[in-house]
């Protein structure tokens, strides 16, 4: 039985229209919204579409190695259309009510699962292209910084929207307590375990990172409130997301050069860490002289 109830585009947003930051990820999920509410009137479920996501994902990965010019376009579209397709199995989730912690779950493994994929065929392309085991060094040593950036956003994202006061079913730090044990089935406490060894040790590294940068905050709720909201920076750090990289990587699929992505993600998208950091700090405390 199909949805009833009007699709409402507000329903799928993360956060409330006045608490919200320009997230430039949203010029890359072309189409998102038209999907999301074409899904919406069907029996589709999230948990399908990032089944489908995956699907996408894991496609485009063989494609975009292949010598021929019309496959590697081909999966640069359907890798780029995976990235968009994440974008809706959530809006989907809570434009239905659907959203969830197994749906969560599902979400960030499917991602890595695909993140695994397309970096080892890139490492492959880079090692048949220099003959040289560096080339996969290099190759697996960029999913590693990718993953880095993403979470590094991710983390100030969960905290920007906790800040405001909106339920979410993301934690910044993801722990088995006692609660979920008694809450939650076995297979959605085993996908939580799963989560953890991903991403677990990402999250604790900017949470250290992040304690040390507020140390001067401490116990100040303006001065926390202000770090955490600070919306130019979000701004800045969305352009660290995965969407970023999904799209360089269609690009250089594209091109036939995954050198020049591996270059970009490296030494500039790096650079663009740091500067971020620098950039958090920096207006955080000039907003607060103000």
């Amino acid at each position: 039985m199909t949805t009833k109830e009007k699709f409402s585009y507000d329903k799928t947003l993360k956060t409330d229209k006045d608490n919200s930051f320009l997230n430039l990820q949203q010029f890359l999920f072309i189409t998102s919204r038209q999907l999301t509410q074409f899904f919406y009137y069907t029996r589709v479920t999230p948990h399908q579409v990032i089944l489908l996501s995956m699907i996408f994902g894991i496609t485009a990965s063989y494609l975009i190695i292949q010598s021929s010019k019309l496959y590697a376009v081909i999966g640069a579209i359907l890798l780029f259309y995976k990235n968009v397709l994440d974008k809706v199995d959530g809006s989907l989730a809570r434009a239905k009510g659907l959203d969830s912690r197994r749906g969560r779950f599902y979400d960030s493994i499917s991602d890595f699962i695909v993140t695994f994929t397309s970096f080892t065929a890139i490492s492959y392309s880079l090692y048949l292209q220099y003959n040289s085991v560096y080339a996969i060094v290099l190759g697996y040593t960029a999913m590693i910084f990718s993953m880095l950036q993403c979470s590094y956003f991710i983390f100030y994202q969960v905290s920007f929207i906790k800040s405001t006061g909106k339920d979410t079913v993301n934690r910044i730090l993801e722990t088995v307590t006692d609660e979920d044990k008694i809450q939650q089935d076995k297979w959605t406490t085993f996908l939580q375990r799963i989560f953890m060894l991903i991403y677990g040790w990402q999250d604790k590294l900017f949470y250290k990172v992040d304690k040390r940068l507020i140390s001067g905050f401490s116990g100040n709720e303006t001065k926390l409130r202000a770090w955490y909201q600070n919306r130019p920076f979000l701004t800045f750090a969305s352009s660290l997301s995965i969407g970023t990289h999904i799209f360089l990587i269609s690009i250089s699929a594209i091109i036939g050069r995954f050198d020049y992505y591996i270059f970009v993600n490296l030494i500039l998208m790096n650079l663009l860490l740091i500067l971020s950091v620098v950039f958090h700090y920096i207006s955080t405390v000039n907003k607060l002289k103000t």
